[in-house]
Parts: C-alpha cells; sequence; structure tokens
C-alpha cells in the first residue's frame, strides 16, 4: 500500500484549499469536479462512487454523520487514486490481493485527521472527546489515525 503517498495527496489537497478541520469533504468532491447524488435504499451500502458520470451515489438512510463522511471521504480516494481506471494494478505482487479497499481506507482517515493537525491538537493536550468533534469523526476513525501516527503515547491519561 502507498500510504506516504496518500498521506502527501491529503495533505496536498488541504493546502491547495486552505482546509482547517472539520475538512469539507463534500466541498472537496465539488472542487475535484465530481457531484453528490443522494439516493435512498436498503441495500448495504453506504457510498458508490460512479468514476464515469463523475459521481459518488450517497445512501441517504445512512444517518450517521461521521460514518457519511468518512464514506464520502473513502469514494473520493478511490477517484483521486485512480483505482477505477486500472484496478488490477492495485494488487499486493506476494499475495495478489487488491488494497484498494484499504488504499481508500488511508485515504479517507489521512483525509479528515491530517497527521500535522490532529498532531497539534494532542501536543496542546486536548481532550480526545473534543478533538473528535473538532474533527467530525467518530471514536474509531481518532484511535485509528493516532495509532496510525504513533500519537497514542503523547496522550495525557
Amino acid at each position: 500500500m502507498r500510504t506516504k503517498y496518500i498521506q502527501r495527496v491529503t495533505q496536498e489537497l488541504i493546502q491547495k484549499y486552505n482546509y482547517q478541520p472539520p475538512i469539507p469533504v463534500e466541498d472537496l468532491v465539488n472542487k475535484l469536479g465530481l457531484e453528490i447524488r443522494e439516493i435512498s435504499t436498503e441495500l448495504d451500502i453506504d457510498a458508490k462512487l460512479d468514476a464515469n458520470n463523475y459521481r459518488i451515489t450517497v445512501n441517504n438512510l445512512q444517518k450517521n454523520p461521521f460514518r457519511r463522511r468518512f464514506s464520502i471521504a473513502h469514494e473520493l480516494g478511490h477517484f483521486v487514486l485512480k483505482h477505477h481506471i486500472k484496478p488490477w494494478e492495485f494488487e499486493d505482487p506476494e499475495t495478489g490481493k487488491p488494497f484498494i479497499e484499504p488504499e481508500a481506507d488511508e485515504f479517507a482517515g489521512s483525509l479528515l485527521l491530517p497527521q500535522h493537525l490532529l498532531t497539534e491538537q494532542v501536543k496542546k493536550g486536548v481532550p480526545l472527546n473534543d478533538i473528535q468533534k473538532m474533527f467530525q469523526v467518530s471514536k474509531q476513525a481518532l484511535w485509528v489515525r493516532l495509532e496510525i501516527y504513533r500519537l497514542t503515547k503523547l496522550l495525557r491519561v
């Protein structure tokens, strides 16, 4: 997986549009030339990229706003990382398993919780509940990023 590359891409997007938390993911979708289409379906789907029509379809029955933001960022990751062009190129050469889903998750996490902005808040000693509200993410997404960025050792208990 191209973790450092993905983190660099999200950092560049955040800097280009001068975003601060919470990162306005729907605004970024629009700035990158895509539209968001709302649907209501009982199917087990939160969001889906339709790259040919420059659209991210979002299930509006998903009522969790944090999950919605992550799902949109995840699908945007597929688009930005060009997973839709040659998906077979995104396979682990040793296992043959695709890594487009982990890459899209990395993109979403890195976009919604950028390392430099999250590190700044942790170093200031901001409580995790306040950080979660500031970035508008789930506790799980926050904790995953804290571990990936190796910030858990800086947390005040």
